[in-house]
């Protein structure tokens, strides 16, 4: 005969294991769900934004980009950068410098600091490669992260595609656009450059740096044209750097001297 007070509490003790282990996975998953949240939300403290990390140039030229990077939480950083790997070649050096002042003098060595506000974006990270004399591939990678938590942090890894140097007289040439170094140089009144447009789909122009990086002027190409005449009455005597940008993005840049 089956006792079924017995089979009763048999079920009732079932039952209740399996609530016991019901609540135990349900307790696991929050807690795993409060980890996960906690630890995005401190690697969402900073943010990059706006930067070209995908850089084509030139063998025996000096390549140069800005890395902009944000503080998205509510309190301030104190942000240390550094560099942390670099896969280039023996002919090739890379340096960074901070508030875009690339002068001997302002490189840094090994790491810097920085203070940054909430919701501050800071633009004066500036990271060059020296291309060397062999085409290819090089990387350059950063640490950029809060001295005082380092799960705040974000790496950004520079990639440079190393072509070989254009025929003499251009300072680019693609699919896009070919356009001609700068002349002349030194330029006194004007200086001009020739340009061919191919693909007109793609938005071109030329930015005139002052060696401090700040913008002197710039310049929108315009397809329907081939040749833009900058005059330059205005500059001051020294050295600028004019940059060749496509679909804002900074792909070749040279030396320009002026003198009165």
């Amino acid at each position: 005969m089956v006792n079924y007070s017995n089979l009763h509490k048999v079920n009732a003790y079932i039952y209740k294991v399996h609530n016991c282990i019901l609540l135990y996975v349900k307790s696991i998953i929050y807690i795993l769900a409060l980890l996960l949240a906690s630890s995005f939300a401190w690697s969402q403290s900073l943010k990059v934004v706006d930067s070209n990390l995908n850089i084509d140039a030139q063998v025996g030229s000096s390549s140069s980009t800005v890395i902009k990077f944000q503080n998205i939480s509510n309190h301030i950083l104190l942000i240390e950068i550094e560099k942390i790997n670099e896969n280039i070649r023996s002919s090739q050096t890379s340096t960074f410098c901070i508030n875009n002042d690339c002068s001997e003098n302002n490189i840094v060595s090994g790491h810097t600091i920085i203070k940054l506000y909430p919701g501050q974006i800071f633009d004066g990270f500036s990271t060059t490669l020296e291309t060397g004399l062999v085409p290819g591939n090089s990387s350059v990678k950063y640490l950029i992260y809060n001295l005082s938590d380092v799960t705040e942090s974000v790496e950004v890894e520079v990639n440079y595609s190393i072509k070989e140097k254009a025929k003499a007289g251009i300072l680019f040439s693609s699919d896009v656009i070919e356009l001609s170094d700068v002349y002349p140089n030194p330029a006194r009144e004007k200086a001009v450059f020739n340009y061919n447009y191919i693909n007109p789909d793609k938005e071109a122009k030329v930015i005139i740096h002052s060696v401090l990086g700040s913008v002197v002027s710039e310049f929108a190409l315009s397809p329907y044209e081939s040749r833009l005449s900058i005059p330059i009455l205005n500059y001051n005597p020294g050295v600028y750097f004019y940059t060749l940008y496509i679909d804002n993005e900074g792909v070749a840049t040279k030396k320009m001297v002026v003198r009165k």
